[in-house]
């Protein structure tokens, strides 16, 4: 019989999972490499391979970029909900593979339709958004660990997309801007959008060695079959789930619930405030009552709050916790908060997506007229738009790094999200006024407009998933939660680019943007029916 898997030890618990994170953000790191890449000349390749229809280029590049999320949101759900029977890893090294294979077919492609195909083959065979952002709530034993371990994803991706849409815009077509180097009767000058896609692959196939060897696995439903039947039944005593059980392996051979000289409190029947200095499972408080999710607010905007004093005892903790009760096996994931945060995150995946996409058509669309023009665009080449989108994703790396923890920690999760919901829209109707400007004062308007969007999805995306795992009864569901909210959000990245860009080719770049603008604004009004966590500050004056 194989041994039990090694439990997680107190200090394993108090530490930073930075060693996982840093493994698992190389996986992730793969993803926007192969996919942004393209988005710097998706448009001049539907030009290619398209000649005989250009007015509608603008379209079928958002669907090119689309293809990708309508295919993963058809999968991701059952990606998702596979993961939590074999485990994390395996799903995650295999969706590697798929995207690998993906950019391999769009670079030999010469076809419109094999493209196409090879984003959807890409899509379908890659669950990994919802699964990573699982394996990244089971690594966090620790409330005041989440904005930082949830903000690490956001930074890998634009980590990813800097490298891709820069490398996208510089390498493709090598043999027409790198004549000298790559001959135009060769291999690159044959397949022009090949090199780009031909070095993603490679980083992926390097990143899959790497995650085989070192990533961990968050989800063990297989290896805890391997402890005697009398453990088992310690281990289960007060639950059960798929998604936590590391955290059983430990009460087997740590005693969680009360050791000698090292008890833990039970603070689940309470909705004071937990302290800094509280040792509590946010998974486990979470698997017993929404309304204990505030202790993870409070810790995540760094409030010291003082300590509860009423604690329910360890018969009524292990009556709420076992898995027969009501709690836990008849408790719905799917209550109000959720559903609303999940209509949040679809509408945000929409802008979020339209935007981006629209971007470089505009930038690479010739104007119609000088000066002020609502129909047409800046004119710039490929190469512009690739320099463009990595010096924005720089920015917002900066911005990652220097400035999200602290505005968050000072202006709170709910207040971020509420606020910065409100005001995206304007950086996406402002952007069509962007033509009436020229030379170096385009550039700056350019910059500040795409910086300003950025910051504020950078805040409000992470604020979202924080916000949700804390609404989800139990971690128990949280699988079926990403899987869905992902899912979800898939599809609205589906619709949207191929949306607006319909609304660019009939409307022009003003009605496209605005456009994007109106489903934006749309978040703003959604915010209304929502119920905000109890403020922090507050119950420190009330009770001061």
């Amino acid at each position: 019989m194989p041994p039990p898997p090694q439990a997680l030890s107190d200090k394993d618990d108090d530490n930073f999972p930075a060693q996982q994170l840093f493994v698992l953000g190389l996986c992730r790191f793969a993803e926007p490499i192969a996919f942004t890449s393209i988005i710097a000349y998706i448009y001049v390749f539907v030009r290619d391979v398209r000649p005989d229809d250009e007015a509608n280029a603008a379209a079928y590049a958002g669907l090119m970029i689309s293809a990708f999320a309508l295919a993963e949101s058809l999968t991701c759900f059952s990606w998702g909900s596979l993961s939590d029977r074999i485990g994390r890893k395996p799903v995650v090294l295999f969706g590697l593979a798929g995207t690998a294979l993906s950019s391999l077919v769009f670079g030999f492609s010469k076809n419109y339709w094999l493209a196409l195909g090879a984003r959807v083959i890409g899509g379908a065979l890659n669950g990994n958004v919802a699964v990573i952002q699982t394996m990244v709530a089971e690594m966090c034993k620790r409330p005041e660990h989440e904005p930082r371990a949830y903000s690490v994803m956001p930074f890998v991706w634009t980590a990813g997309a800097i490298l891709g849409s820069g490398m996208g815009g510089y390498l493709a077509q090598p043999a027409k801007n790198f004549p000298e180097t790559f001959p135009p009767d060769g291999l690159f000058g044959k397949y022009p959008y090949l090199l780009p896609n031909l070095i993603a692959a490679g980083y992926i196939a390097g990143t899959i060695v790497i995650g085989a060897i070192f990533l961990k696995e968050t989800n063990i439903p297989t290896k805890v079959e391997s402890l005697s039947q009398q453990d088992v039944s310690t281990a289960f005593t007060n639950e059960r789930t798929p998604l936590r059980p590391r955290q059983s392996i430990d009460r087997v051979q740590h005693g969680y619930e009360s050791q000698e000289g090292n008890q833990q409190p039970s603070l689940l029947g309470t909705n004071l405030p937990l302290t800094a200095g509280t040792t509590v499972d946010l998974r486990r408080m979470s698997a017993i009552s929404v309304s204990t999710t505030g202790g993870s607010f409070r810790h995540l905007v760094g409030t010291q709050q003082r300590r509860s004093s009423n604690a329910i005892s360890d018969d009524e903790d292990e009556e709420l916790s076992s898995p027969g009760s009501s709690s836990t096996s008849s408790t719905s994931p799917w209550t109000r908060e959720v559903k609303l945060l999940i209509v949040q995150l679809i509408i945000m995946a929409y802008y979020q997506m339209a935007y981006g996409s629209l971007l470089p058509v505009f930038f690479v669309d010739e104007p119609d007229r000088p000066g002020l023009d609502f129909h047409g665009g800046l004119g710039y080449t490929v190469r512009n738009v690739g320099v463009f989108l990595s010096v924005n994703g720089v920015a917002s790396l900066l911005i990652q790094a220097f400035i999200f923890a602290p505005f968050v920690a000072n202006v709170g999760v709910w207040k971020s999200f509420v606020w910065l919901t409100i005001l995206v829209p304007l950086t996406h109707a402002a952007a069509p006024f962007l033509t009436a400007l020229s030379g170096s004062a385009l550039v700056a308007g350019i910059y500040v407009d795409l910086i300003l969007n950025n910051f504020m999805l950078i805040v409000i995306y992470p604020s979202l998933l924080i916000l949700l795992k804390n609404a989800t009864p139990s971690l128990s569901m949280l699988g079926k939660v990403n899987g869905l909210a992902m899912a979800a959000s898939s599809g609205a990245r589906t619709v949207s680019p191929p949306l607006t860009g319909f609304f660019y080719s009939k409307l022009g770049s003003a009605g496209g943007f605005w456009s994007i603008a109106v489903v934006a604004a749309l978040a703003g009004v959604m915010i209304y029916p929502m119920t905000p966590p109890q403020d922090p500050d507050k119950v420190d004056d009330a009770e001061g």
